[in-house]
């Protein structure tokens, strides 16, 4: 995941790129998640997880926090304040949705299945998950598993005790009545006609019911450790896995459970039936084991591998798959004795895989992927798409003309409003972090490493400048089509008078990252950075004046409605505004703790602000006062774009760009007054269709796969 975070272990500040597999919010979970929480090290599945759902709780209203207790969770079903609700949002990109998925189950005739995940996503297939459709539960939930019993029954489990149910192929969510609000990780059915069914989550919760899933009784695991994943052979043997190398297993539909550790304390987060004796789990830091009379005594398996894997499958007692950290599929075929590697592209992190056959066989991971293999995973191919890097800034001419830039190097063109994004050849593999256009024509995008770009053609083909510099640039605004500045780490500020072709240093007075800058007009500007950092220049940008504002926030992004009117954001929901073009600055509160990373002031008193866990908030009143507006993802958003109605879009890490489908007023809201060297320049071209120069016949990602025909049915 890339991120901006607020301080860097080599001491700067700014935005850094967070590997997936190894930091992914490991320092927000160390020392803010509760202690039961880091009694072992999880790997990243499971950190996700945890913390999602553990964000929610810590997110939730006062009446909501008290209505959740204990049995009282399922009042809220009924709860016309707690129900879902459609926010008047839309993915355009990836599709069909970029929230991060967490478990896919499919019938056994191999067309109907679910996949579910966060901010109450839930994906159905008809035919084998070439098209999947949304669906919503009956409340907001990070949702961990799902069981389909075949086209019109499934069973869905996840944070604060959430089951729900359906006998209509999802067209209605029902939800079960439980008696505790523990997060639900995992869920089984089996017997005729799936009747007998486990649920497992944290502190221990096993949670049965003997009819489809309408109720559920507890049942005492002899352990508090968080369960994660349960599988079943029959009504009476079962096997769950948990966060301290517990595997619990019994022989009597759950009256009595054995716990074994035969990885220790390492946490074990899958598991599978090969045979009513045979079962197989998968762990962290290289854990397999494997039993063949019923989980009395364990083997490990070394296959010489200590990644952490994070999901098993098997299709019948010989032919078996996992994932694992590193992205690799493992494939056994004699039960589970000997393993073979296989890469897939990308190395996608899948923390969940299932196989209705030998050969067909299905996966989901972070930022929406599903992938499909039909060759019993030795080849994949991908069923969602678009873009997942980050998208770290976008630019609309008009309601159908953008340009979105992102990391390495990815940069994207649309002609009809987003519903399609066309990717441009850069010539660079760096992020790139801001982009700024004078008008339909000329733009710049700037990124890592000192990278800038130009387009004379609306962003259909780029070309590169010479900042003579490498540190990282994270902010850029060009005053005319010749004249423009560019900022970024140390402090560092450039000018260039040519276009952007050749670039020189300008003394900025400071060490402190920054992040943005804005001019008004051709003589004053403004830029803003870490720690409350704000410079202000009244001759064009050859001097710049500190500017105190008291503030040891982080600020990330600028906008400006004229000459005088201004907003800036940063850390921890942190809102500035200024009314003298820079000079003074008056603390706006927000009421969010966010750290806000974009702003776009639309009018005198209307702005829009976005930023962490998917958070956007509207002010109508100068900033006086904010309001969060619905959102269908939990995602980071990096940019925002706002032409006043339903003309907004936000986007964000994973490939995020989402659009609103309808005005945040009953009235369509007028253009603003702006002048022309706020919006592009000094020119007043209307933007035209455009086309990338160079076709990218290759984006490097997992190839899509191809829905069957009728002559291969």
């Amino acid at each position: 995941m890339r991120c901006r975070t607020e301080k860097r272990k080599d001491g700067k500040t700014g935005r850094v790129d967070l590997s997936p597999a190894s930091r992914i919010l490991s320092s927000f979970i160390f020392f803010q998640l509760p202690a039961h929480f880091t009694k072992s090290r999880l790997p990243l599945t499971v950190y996700c997880l945890l913390l999602t759902a553990y964000c929610l709780l810590l997110a939730a209203p006062p009446v909501f926090a008290q209505q959740i207790k204990g049995a009282d969770l399922q009042k809220i079903s009924d709860s016309e304040g707690q129900r879902s609700r459609e926010p008047g949002w839309i993915w355009q990109n990836p599709l069909p949705q970029g929230n991060e998925l967490f478990a896919i189950h499919f019938a056994k005739n191999k067309d109907i299945g679910y996949a579910v995940g966060s901010d109450n996503t839930i994906l159905r297939t008809e035919n084998g998950g070439f098209h999947w459709e949304g669906q919503r539960a009956p409340i907001n939930a990070t949702l961990s598993s799902v069981f389909v019993k075949d086209k019109k029954q499934a069973v869905i489990v996840g944070a604060r005790g959430s089951i729900f149910w359906t006998d209509d192929g999802g067209k209605k969510w029902k939800q079960s009545i439980v008696e505790a609000g523990d997060h639900l990780y995992g869920v089984t059915f089996t017997g005729e006609n799936f009747q007998t069914g486990w649920a497992v989550g944290t502190y221990g919760r096993i949670l049965r019911t003997t009819d489809g899933g309408e109720t559920w009784i507890t049942q005492k695991a002899g352990t508090d450790e968080h369960l994660l994943k349960v599988a079943a052979f029959d009504r009476e043997k079962s096997v769950i896995v948990g966060t301290l190398g517990g595997i619990l297993t019994t022989t009597d539909g759950g009256d009595n459970w054995q716990v074994s550790r035969p990885c220790g304390n390492s946490l074990i987060a899958s598991t599978a039936y090969l045979s009513p004796e045979k079962i197989v789990a998968v762990g962290y830091g290289g854990c397999l084991v494997r039993t063949e009379d019923g989980g009395a005594t364990w083997q490990k398996i070394n296959i010489f591998s200590r990644a952490d894997f994070l999901s098993v499958s098997f299709a019948d007692e010989r032919n078996g798959s996992m994932t694992d950290s590193n992205g690799q599929v493992w494939l056994t075929g004699d039960g589970g004795n000997m393993w073979l590697p296989f890469n897939i592209r990308t190395n996608p992190k899948l923390v969940s895989m299932y196989f209705a056959d030998q050969y067909t066989g299905w996966a989901v991971g972070q930022d929406g992927l599903i992938v499909r293999s039909d060759d019993g995973g030795y080849s994949w191919q991908r069923l969602t798409e678009g873009g997942r890097e980050d998208v770290n800034d976008l630019e609309f001419f008009d309601q159908e003309i953008g340009v979105a830039s992102g990391s390495r190097g990815r940069i994207w063109i649309t002609n009809d409003g987003g519903d399609n994004w066309l990717p441009v050849y850069s010539g660079v593999a760096e992020n790139l972090n801001a982009l700024d256009f004078v008008d339909p024509d000329f733009g710049w995008t700037v990124g890592n490493g000192g990278t800038i770009l130009k387009t004379t053609d609306g962003g259909a083909s780029w070309s590169k400048g010479v900042p003579n510099r490498n540190e990282d640039l994270f902010g850029v605004d060009f005053i005319d089509r010749r004249k423009g500045f560019a900022v970024g780490a140390g402090g560092l500020i450039l000018r260039s008078d040519n276009g952007g072709v050749f670039w020189e240093e300008i003394e900025s007075g400071t060490r402190s990252w920054l992040e943005d800058v804005q001019f008004t007009d051709e003589m004053h500007g403004v830029i803003i950075g870490d720690r409350g950092t704000v410079l202000h220049t009244a001759d064009g940008g050859r001097t710049w004046d500190k500017i105190t504002t008291n503030l040891r926030e982080n600020l990330y992004a600028l906008s400006f409605l004229d000459q005088k009117t201004g907003f800036a954001v940063g850390a921890q929901g942190t809102v500035l505004r200024t009314s003298d073009g820079g000079l003074t600055w008056e603390d706006m509160e927000s009421g969010v703790g966010l750290n806000l990373y974009a702003v776009q002031i639309f009018r005198e008193n209307e702005a829009i602000a976005v930023g962490e866990r998917g958070g956007v908030i509207r002010t109508v009143d100068g900033g006086k006062n904010w309001e969060i507006q619905p959102n269908i993802t939990g995602n980071s958003l990096q940019a925002v774009v706002y032409l006043g109605g339903k003309e907004l879009w936000v986007a964000g890490n994973g490939g995020s760009i989402l659009k609103r489908t309808e005005s945040f007023s009953t009235f369509k809201l007028p253009k603003p007054s702006v002048p022309p060297i706020l919006r592009f320049g000094r020119s007043k071209k209307n933007p035209n269709s455009r086309q990338p120069v160079i076709t990218i016949t290759d984006d490097g990602d997992i190839p899509l796969a191809t829905p069957p025909t009728k002559e291969d049915n």
